[in-house]
């Protein structure tokens, strides 16, 4: 294994003013630079450098051969395999608190970082015109994860249930003087392969820089149109009842009968009772248990009464909202993904109501 060099190596390129969006909130000059001064404190374990940012644990290696990883709170852990080149010719290199350069031997050098805000970007450096042109990257996403691509050009990693746990940002593409780079994702299976095509654009200025970002997807679920009805009763669930018998021209029925009830909380998203029911204000636990005890007023043969359940009512609507972190912004960016129909939470209380 190839000793670690603590000392920074810096790869020099700067940028004019026309910058990406990825950037939009970097210094003008001096990207790679930037990049460094922005990633997360790290610590070195063994083959890796390890960060922790927030809930977001990154594992970057000290060479090629060790995957990255990448995993949220209790998602599934990502791990990325890095390209890897002819032979690596230089020591790995530390840059700033939380980057790896890693020469591939074949006039491309790779930099996984991990940002301060919680984002793992892989910089792509090409120092010359022989450096190649495309860089793939093994992804695994737990069992049965899968790579989809977005419509932004961006990819988006699902786990088994087909749920996005990271996505890829659409990727970007700069010579030393600032001149944008067509570049592109390919997916294959779990193959992830950038695209840098130096070939379409005249006079390029290398090194030419790239990079894949990724970021852990959040999610967030939120209640809303919340209505309360107190008091109400809940003809879905009877507790008991009884008939006046046939041949009495005025007679009346009795209804005698225990019953036990719980709440009831209806959830979607796969959220649990629990979490909707603390978010929408019942509670989860809650258990009564009663008599019906109940004599009609004289009635004519064949009148029949009811006993029904009586509490609160809840109505509301849940929505599912995905949260992604950009480069350059701290914050978390949520946007609303789907909104369910209207649900209902039964809360009961001792007592009951009777009609016919």
């Amino acid at each position: 294994m190839k000793k670690l060099v603590t000392a920074m190596v810096l790869v020099g390129v700067c940028v004019a003013s026309g910058m990406t969006p990825a950037f939009a909130d970097e210094a003008p000059d001096g990207v790679l630079e930037a990049i460094v001064a922005d990633t997360a404190p790290a610590r070195l374990q063994g083959d890796e450098l390890v960060a922790q940012v927030g809930d977001v644990r990154a594992e970057i290696p000290v060479v090629p051969e060790v995957p990255l990883t990448l995993q949220s709170g209790n998602g599934p852990e990502i791990s990325i395999t890095l390209p890897r080149g002819d032979n690596n010719v230089e020591a790995p290199a530390r840059e700033g608190a939380g980057a790896v350069s890693l020469d591939l031997g074949d006039g491309s050098r790779i930099i996984p970082t991990i940002r301060s805000n919680g984002i793992v970007q892989i910089l792509s450096v090409l120092h010359d015109a022989d450096a190649p042109t495309s860089f793939e990257y093994d992804v695994a996403v737990g069992p049965g994860g899968s790579l989809v691509m977005a419509v932004d050009g961006g990819v988006r990693l699902l786990d088994g249930a087909g749920q996005e746990v990271a996505s890829v940002a659409a990727p970007w593409a700069l010579d030393a003087l600032g001149k944008h780079i067509p570049t592109w994702f390919l997916v294959e299976q779990n193959r992830l392969t950038q695209i840098v095509d130096t070939a379409s654009v005249d006079d390029v200025q290398y090194p030419v820089v790239a990079d894949p970002a990724v970021s852990a997807t959040y999610y967030r679920y939120d209640a809303v149109n919340v209505s309360r009805t107190y008091n109400w009763t809940n003809k879905g669930i009877q507790l008991a009842i009884c008939k006046v018998q046939a041949g009495a021209s005025r007679g009346t029925c009795t209804m005698s009968a225990g019953y036990e009830l719980q709440t009831s909380v209806d959830t979607s998203f796969g959220l649990t009772k629990g979490f909707v029911a603390a978010n929408v204000g019942v509670s989860e636990s809650r258990k009564v248990t009663g008599t019906v005890s109940w004599t009609s007023p004289p009635a004519s043969a064949g009148s029949s009464y009811k006993a029904w359940a009586v509490g609160t009512r809840v109505t509301y609507r849940l929505e599912k909202w995905v949260g992604r972190r950009v480069l350059g912004m701290s914050a978390t960016r949520w946007s609303l993904e789907s909104t369910s129909g209207t649900l209902t939470s039964f809360e009961p209380q001792v007592g009951f109501a009777v009609g016919q």
